[in-house]
Protein backbone atom coordinates (compact mmCIF):
# COMPACT_ATOMS: atom_id res chain seq x y z
CA UNK A 1 0.00 0.00 0.00
CA UNK A 2 2.73 2.42 -0.90
CA UNK A 3 1.17 5.77 -1.71
CA UNK A 4 4.08 8.16 -1.19
CA UNK A 5 3.67 10.87 -3.81
CA UNK A 6 -0.03 10.19 -4.30
CA UNK A 7 -2.16 11.74 -1.55
CA UNK A 8 -5.69 10.44 -1.20
CA UNK A 9 -8.71 10.36 1.08
CA UNK A 10 -8.91 7.08 3.03
CA UNK A 11 -12.09 5.82 4.69
CA UNK A 12 -13.16 2.64 6.40
CA UNK A 13 -16.37 1.00 5.22
CA UNK A 14 -18.41 -1.05 7.69
CA UNK A 15 -22.04 -0.40 6.81
CA UNK A 16 -22.98 1.11 10.19
CA UNK A 17 -24.81 4.44 10.32
CA UNK A 18 -21.66 6.10 11.65
CA UNK A 19 -19.61 4.44 8.92
CA UNK A 20 -22.02 5.65 6.25
CA UNK A 21 -21.74 9.21 7.61
CA UNK A 22 -17.95 8.91 7.42
CA UNK A 23 -18.20 7.60 3.85
CA UNK A 24 -20.38 10.58 2.83
CA UNK A 25 -17.88 12.98 4.40
CA UNK A 26 -14.97 11.21 2.69
CA UNK A 27 -16.64 11.49 -0.72
CA UNK A 28 -17.25 15.20 -0.10
CA UNK A 29 -13.65 15.78 0.96
CA UNK A 30 -12.29 13.83 -2.03
CA UNK A 31 -14.38 15.99 -4.37
CA UNK A 32 -13.41 19.22 -2.60
CA UNK A 33 -9.69 18.40 -2.61
CA UNK A 34 -9.62 16.74 -6.02
CA UNK A 35 -8.11 13.56 -4.56
CA UNK A 36 -8.82 9.90 -5.20
CA UNK A 37 -10.82 7.99 -2.60
CA UNK A 38 -9.53 4.76 -1.05
CA UNK A 39 -12.27 2.74 0.67
CA UNK A 40 -11.13 -0.05 2.98
CA UNK A 41 -13.26 -2.86 4.38
CA UNK A 42 -11.87 -5.03 7.15
CA UNK A 43 -12.90 -8.66 7.23
CA UNK A 44 -11.35 -11.03 9.73
CA UNK A 45 -12.77 -14.28 8.38
CA UNK A 46 -11.93 -15.91 5.07
CA UNK A 47 -15.60 -16.59 4.33
CA UNK A 48 -16.50 -12.91 4.43
CA UNK A 49 -13.67 -12.02 2.02
CA UNK A 50 -15.76 -13.48 -0.79
CA UNK A 51 -18.06 -10.44 -0.90
CA UNK A 52 -16.09 -7.32 -1.90
CA UNK A 53 -19.36 -5.95 -3.34
CA UNK A 54 -20.26 -4.89 0.20
CA UNK A 55 -18.18 -1.74 -0.38
CA UNK A 56 -20.34 -0.78 -3.36
CA UNK A 57 -23.43 -1.50 -1.29
CA UNK A 58 -22.16 0.96 1.33
CA UNK A 59 -21.82 3.65 -1.38
CA UNK A 60 -25.40 2.99 -2.45
CA UNK A 61 -26.62 3.20 1.15
CA UNK A 62 -24.68 6.39 1.91
CA UNK A 63 -25.10 8.28 -1.36
CA UNK A 64 -27.78 6.57 -3.41
CA UNK A 65 -25.30 5.71 -6.18
CA UNK A 66 -21.67 4.93 -6.85
CA UNK A 67 -19.88 8.28 -7.45
CA UNK A 68 -18.81 8.24 -11.10
CA UNK A 69 -16.97 11.57 -10.81
CA UNK A 70 -14.33 10.22 -8.40
CA UNK A 71 -11.36 7.95 -8.83
CA UNK A 72 -12.17 5.23 -6.29
CA UNK A 73 -10.00 2.34 -5.22
CA UNK A 74 -11.33 -0.31 -2.86
CA UNK A 75 -9.63 -2.93 -0.71
CA UNK A 76 -10.74 -5.73 1.57
CA UNK A 77 -8.23 -6.42 4.32
CA UNK A 78 -7.83 -9.24 6.83
CA UNK A 79 -6.20 -6.84 9.29
CA UNK A 80 -8.21 -5.25 12.10
CA UNK A 81 -9.75 -2.04 10.75
CA UNK A 82 -7.50 0.32 12.73
CA UNK A 83 -4.39 -1.41 11.33
CA UNK A 84 -5.80 -1.55 7.80
CA UNK A 85 -6.64 2.16 7.83
CA UNK A 86 -3.28 3.12 9.33
CA UNK A 87 -1.48 1.13 6.64
CA UNK A 88 -3.62 2.65 3.88
CA UNK A 89 -3.12 6.26 5.06
CA UNK A 90 0.68 6.18 5.05
CA UNK A 91 1.36 9.44 3.17
CA UNK A 92 1.46 12.48 5.48
CA UNK A 93 -0.65 14.33 2.86
CA UNK A 94 -3.48 11.78 3.04
CA UNK A 95 -6.72 12.51 4.83
CA UNK A 96 -8.10 9.70 6.97
CA UNK A 97 -11.86 9.91 7.60
CA UNK A 98 -13.29 7.96 10.55
CA UNK A 99 -16.66 7.82 12.25
CA UNK A 100 -17.01 8.46 15.97
CA UNK A 101 -19.73 7.67 18.45
CA UNK A 102 -20.96 11.26 18.32
CA UNK A 103 -21.06 11.63 22.09
CA UNK A 104 -19.11 14.87 22.08
CA UNK A 105 -15.93 16.21 20.50
CA UNK A 106 -13.57 14.57 22.96
CA UNK A 107 -15.38 11.27 23.53
CA UNK A 108 -13.45 9.47 20.78
CA UNK A 109 -10.17 10.40 22.47
CA UNK A 110 -11.14 8.62 25.68
CA UNK A 111 -13.32 5.73 24.55
CA UNK A 112 -11.81 2.45 23.38
CA UNK A 113 -12.67 3.09 19.74
CA UNK A 114 -11.00 2.75 16.38
CA UNK A 115 -11.31 6.53 16.02
CA UNK A 116 -9.35 7.04 19.23
CA UNK A 117 -6.54 4.77 18.07
CA UNK A 118 -6.33 6.52 14.72
CA UNK A 119 -6.55 10.04 16.15
CA UNK A 120 -3.55 9.23 18.33
CA UNK A 121 -1.41 7.22 15.91
CA UNK A 122 -2.21 8.18 12.31
CA UNK A 123 0.59 9.58 10.18
CA UNK A 124 -1.72 12.03 8.42
CA UNK A 125 -4.64 14.36 9.09
CA UNK A 126 -7.71 12.67 10.57
CA UNK A 127 -11.27 13.90 10.11
CA UNK A 128 -13.50 12.51 12.89
CA UNK A 129 -17.12 12.45 11.72
CA UNK A 130 -19.76 12.30 14.48
CA UNK A 131 -22.49 9.70 14.29
CA UNK A 132 -25.79 10.85 12.81
CA UNK A 133 -28.55 11.46 15.35
CA UNK A 134 -30.38 8.33 14.22
CA UNK A 135 -27.42 6.16 15.26
CA UNK A 136 -28.23 6.91 18.90
CA UNK A 137 -31.73 5.49 18.56
CA UNK A 138 -30.83 2.27 16.74
CA UNK A 139 -30.46 -0.64 19.15
CA UNK A 140 -27.25 -2.67 19.00
CA UNK A 141 -27.72 -6.05 20.69
CA UNK A 142 -24.20 -6.18 22.11
CA UNK A 143 -20.93 -4.26 21.90
CA UNK A 144 -19.32 -6.72 19.48
CA UNK A 145 -22.16 -6.42 16.96
CA UNK A 146 -20.68 -5.18 13.68
CA UNK A 147 -23.49 -5.86 11.23
CA UNK A 148 -25.11 -2.92 9.56
CA UNK A 149 -28.13 -1.71 11.47
CA UNK A 150 -29.98 -1.79 8.16
CA UNK A 151 -29.39 -5.53 7.59
CA UNK A 152 -32.69 -6.54 9.26
CA UNK A 153 -34.50 -4.21 6.86
CA UNK A 154 -32.73 -5.77 3.88
CA UNK A 155 -33.68 -9.22 5.16
CA UNK A 156 -37.34 -8.15 5.33
CA UNK A 157 -37.20 -6.77 1.79
CA UNK A 158 -36.00 -10.13 0.47
CA UNK A 159 -38.69 -12.17 2.21
CA UNK A 160 -41.88 -13.08 0.46
CA UNK A 161 -45.02 -12.59 2.49
CA UNK A 162 -46.81 -15.74 3.55
CA UNK A 163 -50.56 -15.80 3.19
CA UNK A 164 -52.56 -18.19 5.32
CA UNK A 165 -56.06 -19.24 4.42
CA UNK A 166 -58.01 -17.89 1.50
CA UNK A 167 -57.47 -14.34 0.33
CA UNK A 168 -60.34 -11.94 0.90
CA UNK A 169 -62.51 -11.97 -2.19
CA UNK A 170 -64.98 -9.29 -1.25
CA UNK A 171 -68.72 -9.70 -0.79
Amino acid sequence: MDTIGHPRVVVGVDGSLTGLAALRAAVGEARRRGLPLYAVRSRTTAISLTNPESIKTAFLDALGSYPADLQIETAVSTLPIRDALRAAACDPRDLLVVGTSGKGPWHALWSGSVARALLRRARCQVLAVPAPEMAHTVHRPHAGHRRSQWDPLRELENQRPEFHGRPYSGI
